[in-house]
């Protein structure tokens, strides 16, 4: 009776198997995890479930964001104009990125119109039921707009942008269904919109320069040009704020300026140019419409748009006056009336003399000319046969590369011979590269720290490193910190140098300990015994613009708020949490700080840091109010600040290392290991 019952049973599991054997899977199941909307019909968000919510899924689109870019970056790079090959991996990727082959248009060999092209970005979408929120990608997707690019294949670029947009706008209205509008939904949404900027940024870059193919006559390439610099247009101001609802931001404003100049749009470049509102125009905005403009041979329109810029207290750079000069030299020579009928004649080389005295009056410029500077305008002298004015030029430039030369090969070899020489007076250690010199000590209770000068290779130009030591516990001198310092002299009636901080390491054997403070404070006394003041560089490690900050440092514009906060005890590979309640933190701060800082980004404050976070600056440079004297500063004022600075430094020295307790005894303290006047030649040497 049992072997017919086993032998049921055999055949009941083997018939299982064979089934789920060759049963078909549903990969659209297995790998569309995000519902996306489909070409045909609109928009509609379905009714969400009650004990859905739509929060629990912003990590989980974070990690496959991640995850995603990371892989698809890799199988990117191999594609060159394979644009079929860079779709299909695009939308294996993502569903909602997905285009049917025969939308592809990978052969692109048709000039599409600008009627047809802006048809595609306003077709409809199809029906969503689900309340999965789609994932944006604008790494992945630009890099695919990349490819498509070398491909000239404009239309599946727009598919890609369409989708995009739709899939922003889905989450949109998802978050708009919850009840709970919580701090994680609006930083998803930002999330959204930045990396949706990112993919129109691609495209008015592609559409800048997307050509027509060689073969083609000058009058269907200047057409095809028309296209694009409107569709170009069309983005900035219609499509990005009126269906993506974004303010377009001075990164598309100069995509598009830059794209506009690729096609020769001069007049529209100059009427974006003045357009411009909010965000009026910086100056990156004025120095690609120049350059744009004088490339297409509107000099005249791009020395205005100089001398406005100027009045918008703007200072072009050297590489924008050279642009300027090389279409001035360009121009030269032609016989031609000004712009509007009835102007006088142009003398070309007369202005580029005049752009020459600009330039040598501004001094920060006077000592940036370059050889093709001086170049374009002897060609342009030489065209239009002024041959004395072209002497003077070229006498300049001879007189001008001799004295640098000279000059600067003498003025390096004494300044640094006498440098080593003033250093010569303090002890030195080390040897080689490793070499460095004790200016000083500070007296923190048991164990001392002892700080010395450890010079660069060409100290005038990369500056120092300001180094400390301390003996262990076995009379073991050890480096525990450093400081790397660019020290600058202000060209002015009165001598003035700047202290500028550019970086700070702590040894990790000793981190923990407030050595941070303790460092800045003996750099800020150093800068307070030699007369110098204070700043520091572009600032992108959070714990070192926290310490900045308490010795009353300010922050320029320009920079990202961060709030910093102690993680407890349960991460044990994260010591900090870093958050930013205005954009994501996503790529500003690299791998290596994040870990030797020992900082984990955080999508929102954990509820037991919300009190106790320390508001911060990164990505910016720091002032501090103990600044040189101006016309409405005085002496005094400068004094007061003084007087302020020290207070605070003496407050961080007056603290032991270890217990964070005052010191007892009068042995505390900075002492230092020559006099003033050596500690400045030491210190600043130029």
């Amino acid at each position: 009776m049992k072997k017919p019952i086993i032998r049921l049973a055999s055949m009941v599991l083997l018939l299982a198997i064979i089934t789920l054997a060759f049963r078909v899977p549903n990969t659209n199941i297995r790998r569309n995890r995000f519902h996306v909307p489909e070409l045909g019909g609109s928009i509609i968000v379905g009714d969400i479930p009650a004990s859905q919510s739509i929060e629990i899924n912003v990590d989980r689109r974070a990690a496959v964001l991640q995850l995603n870019q990371r892989k698809l970056t890799r199988a990117m790079k191999q594609i060159r104009f394979d644009s079929r090959k860079a779709l299909e991996l695009l939308g294996s990727a993502y569903q909602h990125l997905a285009i049917p082959p025969d939308e592809m248009h990978t052969n692109d060999e048709m000039e599409w119109s600008y009627e047809q092209l802006v048809d595609i970005l306003y077709r409809d979408n199809g029906v969503i039921s689900d309340a999965e929120p789609v994932v944006i990608d604008g790494k992945s997707t630009s890099m695919a707009i990349e490819v498509l690019c070398r491909a000239r294949n404009v239309s599946a670029a727009m598919i890609l942008l369409k989708r995009s947009v739709d899939g922003v706008i889905y989450n949109r209205q998802l978050r708009e269904k919850c009840q709970e509008q919580t701090s994680a939904l609006w930083q998803d949404e930002e999330s959204d919109n930045n990396e949706l900027c990112t993919i129109y940024k691609s495209i008015l870059s592609m559409l800048g320069r997307a050509q027509s193919q060689s073969t083609s006559s000058y009058a269907e390439r200047q057409q095809t040009s028309a296209v694009y610099s409107s569709l170009t247009l069309h983005l900035l101001r219609e499509h990005i704020p009126s269906v993506a609802q974004i303010q377009p931001g001075l990164q598309l404003y100069h995509a598009a300026l830059n794209s506009l100049g690729r096609h020769g749009s001069h007049d529209a470049i100059t009427k974006l140019l003045n357009d411009m509102k909010d965000p009026s125009p910086d100056k990156m905005a004025y120095q690609i419409a120049i350059s744009s403009l004088a490339k297409c041979g509107e000099c005249l329109d791009a020395t205005q748009l100089l001398h406005q810029m100027r009045g918008k207290g703007f200072s072009p750079d050297i590489v924008c006056y050279n642009e300027l000069l090389i279409g001035i030299a360009r121009q030269a020579g032609r016989h031609q009336s000004g712009k509007k009928s009835g102007q006088d004649p142009i003398s070309w080389h007369k202005l580029a003399l005049e752009i020459l005295k600009d330039i040598e009056s501004q001094r920060d410029l006077a000592t940036s000319i370059t050889d093709q500077t001086y170049n374009s305008i002897i060609s342009a002298c030489g065209k239009e046969k002024a041959w004395e004015a072209a002497s003077l030029v070229a006498s300049k430039a001879s007189n001008c590369t001799i004295s640098k030369n000279s000059i600067d090969s003498s003025e390096n070899d004494e300044q640094t011979s006498s440098y080593f020489s003033n250093l010569d007076t303090f002890h030195k250690n080390g040897r080689g590269n490793d070499a460095w010199w004790e200016i000083a000590e500070y007296n923190c209770g048991e164990r001392s720290i002892i700080v010395g000068i450890q010079p660069h290779r060409n100290p005038k130009r990369n500056g120092m490193s300001l180094v400390f030591y301390r003996d262990d516990l076995e009379g073991n001198r050890v480096k525990v910190g450093r400081l790397l310092l660019k020290n600058d002299r202000i060209p002015s009636s009165m001598e003035f140098y700047f202290s500028s901080i550019i970086g700070m390491e702590v040894n990790s054997r000793v981190r923990g300990e407030g050595l941070s403070k303790v460092l800045v404070a003996i750099w800020l006394d150093i800068c307070l015994q030699t007369e110098c003041f204070p700043r520091a560089a572009m600032m992108n490690k959070p714990l070192i613009s926290l310490v900045l900050s308490k010795f009353g440092f300010i922050p320029d514009d320009g920079g990202c708020k961060c709030v910093l906060v102690r993680l407890e005890d349960g991460d044990d590979e994260h010591t900090f949490g870093l958050y930013s309640p205005q954009k994501s933190l996503d790529g500003a701060l690299s791998h290596r700080v994040l870990r030797i800082q020992n900082i984990k980004l955080l999508r929102m404050l954990p509820d037991s840091s919300r009190q106790k976070g320390a508001e911060v600056v990164i990505k910016t440079t720091f002032r501090h109010p103990h600044k040189p004297p101006d016309g409405n500063r005085d002496s005094d004022e400068v004094q007061v600040e003084r007087i302020l600075l020290k207070d605070k430094i003496n407050a961080a020295l007056n603290l032991t290392i270890d217990t964070d307790m005052p010191t007892s005894g009068s042995g505390s303290g900075m002492k230092y290991c020559s006099s003033k006047d050596k500690l400045s030649k030491a210190f600043l040497f130029f």
